[in-house]
C-alpha cells in the first residue's frame, strides 16, 4: 500500500477499523474453541441455525462502534438537510424581494391602463359633437321656412354604447395577469418559507434524528423542491406577460377580462387551500405553515369533542338499557347495546396534537427512518466510510429493512452511473468494503427463519449483486465470505451464480490471496462441497458438469488448507478433517469412473440454448479437468504429506476418464483453431504425464 493510500485510510472509518476488535475477539474465541475442542465429529457438523447466527451478529461490534457510526450518519444527514432548507430559504428571500419590485412596477402601469377600457367625459371633440347634436334639435322646418323659435326645446339624443377596443382588452389582460402571477409568486415564497421553518430539526439525538429523517422524507414525497422550483417560472412568466402587453392598448373593466382575471384568481386561491389544508390530512406533507396548524387545532378540538359527546351519548343509552324491565326487548336488542356499550367504554384514542401526531408517525415507520438515516449519509455524501461502517448497524435494524438498504444503494449508484454498472474504483481501488457490505448484508438474511422462502431470495439476490471479488482482503472478510457464500449456495440451490462465488472465494480469497482457514471455515466449505456433489445429474450437461468439478476442486483445497499447517486447526480437528477427505477421494474415483460423457452430451441437446457447448466437448472436458482436478492435485503432491493421500487408483480414474471422453468424440481437432489453445485440448496429456511423474508412479 502506497503512502497515499495509507493516508486516505486514516481519515475514514475503514473495514479495518471497524472490525478490529471484532477480529481479536473472534480470534480468541476460536483459539478457546479450539482448545476445548478435542474429538470434533466432523461428520455431524452442519450450518448454524438463524438462532445461532443472530447471536453471532448482535455479539459482533460494541456499543461504542455503533455509537460513533450513529453519530457520524447523523451528523452528516443534518449538515444535508439544514444545507438544502438554508439554500432554500436564500432563494425565497431573492424572490421575495424580486416579487416586491415587480407587483410595484406592474401596479403603476395598470393604474393607468385600465383608463382606456373606459370613455374619457373630458374630450372636448365629444363636447362639441353634444352641443351640435343639440342645436340642430332645436330647429323645425315649414315650408318654404325654416323656424327656431317654435322648438319646445332640445330633443335627448341616444346614446351611442361604448365599446373598449380590442386591442385595450388584450393590454389589460396580459398587464393583469402578470400581476396575479407575481403577487401568486410572492404569497407562495411566503408558504414555502413556513414550511422551511416548520421543517427545521435540532439536536443530534437518535429521537432528533428520526424527526429530522421524517421531515427530510416529506420533503422528497411532497416535491417541496419542485415547489421551490415553479415559483421564479411564475415570475419570469409575469415578466414575459409584461413585456407582451406593451404590445397591445387596453386592458379590465370587461367581461373578457374579468373572467380571465376570476380563472387565474381561483386557481392561485386553489393552490393556496391545497397547500393548507394537505398537511392537516397527511402528517408527512411538507407544506406544512401556521394556517395548517391552526386548521388541524380546530379539526382537533372539533372532532375529539363530537366524539366525546356521542360516546357520553352511548353510554347513557347503554346505562339506560340495564334497567330496562321487558326481558323480551332486552334479548331481541342485547347485540346491538353491547356494541354502544363497547364503543362507550372502550378506550378510543383521541385525535394527536400537531407534533403529537408525527411522534406516532415516527414510531409506526420507525425501521424505516433508521435505515434511510444510514443509507441517506451515503447517497448524499458518495463518501465510502459510511458504506464502511454500515455492517456495524445491520444489527440494530429489522430484518425486513436489511435488503432495502442494499436496495437503497443501488438505486444511488444506478442513479449515478446507470443501470448494471459500478464506477471502476470500487472494483479496482476497493475490493473490500462494498463486498463486506454484502456479506454482512447475505449473513443478516441466513438469520430470518424464513429463509428458502420466494421473497426471502428475491431480496438475497438483491443483496447479492453487490458482491464481488477484488484484488485485496483481510482475513475477517475472507472468512465471513466463505462462511457465508458456502451456506448461501447450499440455500439457493436455483442460483449457479452463488454456487460460482462461494468457489471462487475459497479460491481466490485463499489459494491467490493466502489468507488463513479456521475450522468453521473448513467446515462450511465441506457441507457446500457435499450437497453439491450429491446434486450430481448428467442430464443437467455441461453446467452441472462444471459445477461439480468446481466443488470438487473446493474438496482438493480443504484436504491442501489441513495439511499445509497455516489453517487455525487443532490436531484433532486436523485429523478429522484428513479422515473426511481420504474417504472423499475415495468417492471421487468412484465418480470419475462412472462419469457418462454421453450422457452429458444428450443433456446438453435436450437444454434450451445449450446445444452449442455439445459440439464443443472436447474443449470443455479437457478445460475442467486441467483447471479443477489435475492441477490441484499436482499442487497437492508437491505439498509434504499429500502424496500419502494421492493413490494410483485416483491418477488411474483421472486417465480412465479422458479416455472415455476421447472416445465419446473420436474426432480429430485441427489444432490451428485459436480456442484449442484457451480450452487445455493441447496440453492435458501432457498434464497427465507431469501428474503421474508428481505422484511417483511409472510412464503408462
Amino acid at each position: 500500500m502506497s503512502s497515499d493510500e495509507t493516508h486516505t485510510s486514516s481519515k475514514s472509518l475503514n473495514q479495518e477499523e471497524l472490525h478490529q476488535d471484532g477480529e481479536k475477539a473472534g480470534v480468541a474465541q476460536a483459539d478457546e474453541k479450539n482448545d476445548a475442542e478435542t474429538d470434533p465429529d466432523i461428520t455431524s457438523w452442519s450450518f448454524p441455525t438463524p438462532e445461532a447466527i443472530r447471536e453471532e451478529l448482535s455479539k459482533e461490534f460494541t456499543d461504542e462502534q455503533k455509537e460513533k457510526v450513529w453519530t457520524e450518519c447523523t451528523e452528516a444527514v443534518k449538515t444535508s438537510y439544514n444545507q438544502l432548507l438554508g439554500r432554500w430559504k436564500e432563494e425565497m428571500d431573492t424572490l421575495l424581494v424580486y416579487a416586491g419590485v415587480s407587483s410595484a412596477v406592474l401596479t403603476a402601469f395598470n393604474v393607468e391602463s385600465y383608463h382606456l377600457l373606459q370613455p374619457d367625459p373630458a374630450d372636448p371633440t365629444l363636447a362639441v359633437l353634444k352641443q351640435i347634436s343639440a342645436q340642430l334639435n332645436g330647429y323645425t322646418f315649414t315650408p318654404p321656412f325654416l323656424n327656431a323659435t317654435n322648438s319646445t326645446g332640445p330633443v335627448a339624443s341616444p346614446q351611442v354604447q361604448f365599446q373598449a377596443p380590442a386591442s385595450a382588452v388584450w393590454l389589460n389582460s396580459l398587464w393583469f395577469s402578470s400581476l396575479v402571477f407575481s403577487f401568486a409568486a410572492a404569497l407562495l415564497a411566503l408558504f414555502v418559507k413556513q414550511w422551511i421553518y416548520e421543517g427545521m430539526v435540532p439536536g443530534t439525538s437518535p429521537e432528533s434524528a428520526r424527526l429530522r429523517q421524517y421531515r427530510f422524507n416529506g420533503l422528497l414525497k411532497w416535491r417541496v423542491g419542485t415547489v421551490v422550483v415553479v415559483l421564479p417560472i411564475l415570475l419570469q412568466l409575469a415578466s414575459i406577460l409584461f413585456l407582451a402587453g406593451l404590445l397591445v392598448l387596453l386592458w379590465t373593466l370587461h367581461n373578457i377580462v374579468a373572467a380571465i382575471a376570476s380563472v387565474l384568481v381561483g386557481l392561485v386561491f386553489t393552490f393556496v387551500i391545497g397547500f393548507t389544508l394537505l398537511p392537516v390530512f397527511k402528517s408527512d406533507c411538507s407544506y406544512r405553515s401556521p394556517a395548517s396548524s391552526a386548521i388541524y387545532a380546530v379539526l382537533r378540538f372539533t372532532r375529539n369533542e363530537v366524539l366525546r359527546v356521542i360516546r357520553g351519548l352511548c353510554k347513557a343509552i347503554y346505562l339506560w338499557s340495564m334497567h330496562w324491565d321487558s326481558e323480551a326487548l332486552l334479548h331481541v336488542y342485547r347485540a346491538q347495546f353491547e356494541r354502544l356499550g363497547l364503543f362507550a367504554y372502550n378506550a378510543y384514542g383521541s385525535m394527536p396534537t400537531w407534533r403529537g401526531r408525527d411522534q406516532n408517525e415516527i414510531y409506526r415507520y420507525h425501521g424505516n427512518l433508521t435505515r434511510a438515516i444510514v443509507t441517506t449519509a451515503y447517497s448524499t455524501t458518495a463518501d465510502k466510510r459510511f458504506l464502511a461502517s454500515m455492517p456495524v448497524i445491520l444489527s440494530d435494524l429489522p430484518s425486513e429493512q436489511v435488503p432495502q438498504c442494499f436496495r437503497d444503494i443501488l438505486d444511488f449508484m444506478e442513479a449515478e452511473w446507470g443501470h448494471w454498472h459500478l464506477p471502476d474504483r470500487l472494483l479496482l481501488e476497493d475490493g473490500i468494503t462494498l463486498p463486506l457490505c454484502a456479506t454482512y448484508g447475505i449473513r443478516h438474511m441466513l438469520a430470518r427463519s424464513d429463509r428458502g422462502a420466494e421473497w426471502w431470495l428475491n431480496d438475497t439476490k438483491i443483496i447479492f449483486r453487490h458482491y464481488f471479488i477484488g484484488k485485496e482482503s483481510t482475513e475477517r472478510l475472507a472468512e465471513l465470505a466463505c462462511k457465508t457464500l458456502c451456506h448461501y449456495a447450499v440455500q439457493d440451490r436455483a442460483s449457479r451464480l452463488a454456487s460460482g462465488l462461494a468457489y471462487k472465494t475459497v479460491k481466490l480469497l485463499y489459494d491467490k490471496q493466502g489468507n488463513r482457514h479456521t475450522y468453521d471455515t473448513l467446515a462450511h466449505a465441506k457441507v457446500f462441497y457435499e450437497v453439491e456433489m450429491a446434486a450430481w445429474d448428467p442430464s443437467e450437461g455441461f453446467p452441472r458438469y462444471r459445477d461439480t468439478t468446481q466443488v470438487v476442486y473446493v474438496l482438493l483445497h480443504i484436504i491442501r488448507a489441513t495439511i499445509s499447517g497455516q489453517s487455525q486447526l487443532t490436531a484433532s480437528q486436523t485429523d478429522a478433517m484428513l479422515a473426511w477427505g481420504q474417504q472423499e477421494i475415495a468417492r471421487l474415483c468412484e465418480w470419475l469412473r462412472g462419469l457418462e460423457w454421453i450422457g452429458l452430451h444428450k443433456g446438453c441437446l435436450v437444454m434450451s440454448g445449450n446445444a452449442a457447448e455439445s459440439f464443443a466437448f472436447p474443449h470443455i472436458a479437457s478445460h475442467y479437468l486441467i483447471k479443477m482436478i489435475i492441477t490441484p492435485l499436482i499442487m497437492l503432491c508437491s505439498m509434504p504429506g499429500g502424496l500419502a493421500l494421492v493413490s494410483g487408483e485416483l491418477v488411474a480414474a483421472i486417465e480412465h476418464t479422458w479416455s472415455a471422453a476421447r472416445l465419446a468424440y473420436p474426432d480429430a481437432v485441427d489444432v490451428n483453431i485459436g480456442f484449442v489453445w484457451a480450452s487445455g485440448l493441447d496440453k492435458i496429456d501432457a498434464r497427465l504425464v507431469e501428474l503421474r511423474a508428481v505422484c511417483q508412479l511409472p510412464p503408462q
